[in-house]
């Protein structure tokens, strides 16, 4: 799911000047608000939705079977995005900027899949305490069928603004299986939730939403392949001119799919369950936040020249986010340990080891 560190580099030998060149500022900016849209949006559909539901993975298969295994891996994540962290500072110190592109993407991975963990560790935890109720899956998940609209918009976006010039075989390949792997995601969904209704129109507008989904991105990968073979403005044009079609049978599809009726019953949680539920939620809530402020910090770095007058503010603005992530991962762990809020703790010592 997420990358698993940082300590490998994948840009050996890079020319990046001290100052940075101006096309690879500007490749980083547009690498911060990709990120930052995707941590904002994974946050959204599972920490700050009013439904608990456990997370599922693109398979329909829980991310993880028991509390502890997602307690141990939340706290392994929070390890990697501290050196993660670190090493995003070094290379920026250093104006590497395409390297600092590389690590923002994993950083970004990584905040996801420690927010997949939280929100269903959030999840079991709450369905062990008494009165809670889990929640009835209905026909369609909607944090699957959400990322994968996001994902789409984003590629699409990625070819408009991208300049001919940068549109290189390798990343138009990248871009082309990312869209095919979630259109077919969404196929598959829409296929197995046509399947198990039992309302006759539903049974057929899932079947004809993908059927307008399939025939948009057919006619949009055919524009991607002739900019591949003939990159200029006018096979760029038409790739967004499609993307369009796409994109909005993608949106219908999914605004149909997430239809209330469609998506089953919520957990149910006891008081003690949304406490326990509530301090996990929140430790992942102090990351997302200071990832996205890191972010934003990277973005305004990568605007503004190195003689801005700006630039020792934003530069300790970063400097800050970077403390707040770590202390972000301190809360997070202890609140999976404690299963509690750490700002709600007893002082240490003050307590019973069990």
């Amino acid at each position: 799911m997420a990358s698993s560190g940082s300590g490998e580099s994948g840009s050996e030998g890079s020319t990046s000047t001290p100052s940075g060149s101006l096309q690879q500022r500007k490749k980083l900016s547009s690498i911060c608000d990709t990120c930052k849209g995707k941590m904002q949006l994974v946050a959204d559909l599972l920490l700050l939705s009013s439904e608990t539901r456990p997370v599922m993975t693109s398979e329909g298969v829980a991310v993880a079977e028991t509390f502890e295994q997602c307690r141990d891996t939340v706290i392994a994540r929070t390890k990697e995005l501290s050196i993660l962290t670190h090493d995003i500072q070094s290379q920026l110190n250093m104006g590497r900027f395409t390297e600092v592109g590389e690590r923002l993407m994993e950083m970004g991975d990584l905040v996801v899949s420690l927010t997949e963990y939280s929100a269903h560790a959030a999840y079991l935890a709450a369905m062990e305490t008494s009165g809670s109720q889990p929640c009835h899956p209905g026909l369609v998940d909607r944090y699957k069928v959400t990322r994968c609209r996001h994902e789409v918009e984003q590629s699409c976006s990625m070819l408009r603004v991208t300049p001919v010039p940068d549109l290189t075989p390798s990343l138009l390949l990248e871009l082309s299986k990312n869209i095919s792997t979630n259109l077919k995601t969404l196929t598959d969904a829409s296929g197995l939730a046509s399947e198990r209704s039992k309302d006759r129109f539903a049974k057929e507008q899932f079947k004809l939403s993908v059927k307008s989904m399939s025939t948009s991105g057919t006619a949009f990968l055919a524009c991607v392949r002739e900019v591949k073979n003939q990159p200029c403005e006018l096979t760029r044009n038409r790739c967004v001119l499609f993307s369009a079609a796409l994109v909005q049978s993608v949106c219908a599809l999914v605004g149909f799919a997430t239809e209330p009726h469609f998506l089953g019953r919520a957990a149910i949680l006891s008081p003690e369950g949304k406490g326990v539920q509530t301090a996990v939620l929140g430790g992942a809530m102090s990351v997302v936040s200071a990832c996205v402020l890191l972010t934003q910090g990277l973005r305004d770095v990568s605007q503004h020249p190195e003689s801005s007058t700006k630039m020792a503010d934003y530069r300790e603005r970063l400097r800050n986010s970077a403390c707040a992530v770590s202390d972000g991962c301190t809360l997070l762990s202890q609140a999976l340990r404690e299963r509690c809020s750490p700002r709600t703790l007893p002082p240490v010592n003050s307590h019973s080891v069990n």
